[in-house]
């Protein structure tokens, strides 16, 4: 190739480059806590994370099986869709909704993906679970008197796995 057709290429590519969107934060008053919670729990263990590129939108599902989904992980832009099922956010406890918060910006801002292991007592391993987000809730009803319901004592273990995967097995789920 000539210089002088390299030097007129030159132009043309930053033009292309410069025509690319710029990143946008749009965040819904009801997630924003969740999402700097997130940028927190990452910085206390040593994790810088600036999220200035996440918009998220309460939608309709794709399936009835999903309560959020990430998009754009691999781009700049990252979007999260909660869905609007009042399963999902409206009537959630407030952990479920941090962890499904978490385990959506897990998948967007860690490359994290789906873990189904389990621990001995069927508990799953991860946050980043396919099934289930209220594994260090609380009860919504509390049958009975019993707080066998409440596992929000398990809520460090699940955050320190978020972001580190080779945290150790916790003793409540020998």
């Amino acid at each position: 190739m000539k210089p002088a057709f390299l030097l007129l290429l030159f132009p043309f590519l930053l033009t292309c480059q410069s025509r690319e969107a710029a990143p946008q934060y749009r965040v819904p008053e009801d997630v924003e806590p969740f999402v700097r919670l997130f940028e927190t729990e990452a910085r206390q263990r040593g994790i810088a994370m600036n999220i200035d590129n996440l918009i998220v939108e309460f939608a309709k599902p794709e399936s009835n099986l999903v309560c959020g989904m990430c998009r754009g992980a691999q781009n700049r832009q990252r979007m999260v869709f909660i869905s609007t099922d009042p399963y999902c956010w409206r009537q959630a406890t407030q952990e479920s909704k941090e962890a499904l918060v978490f385990h959506e910006l897990g998948h967007c801002f860690l490359a994290r993906q789906h873990l189904s292991n389990r621990f001995p007592n069927g508990d799953y391993a991860s946050l980043m679970n396919p099934d289930d987000v209220t594994i260090y809730s609380s009860c919504i009803y509390a049958i009975g008197g019993t707080n066998e319901c409440d596992k929000r004592s398990r809520r460090q273990y699940y955050i320190d796995e978020l972001f580190n995967e080779n945290t150790p097995t916790p003793t409540w789920a020998k």
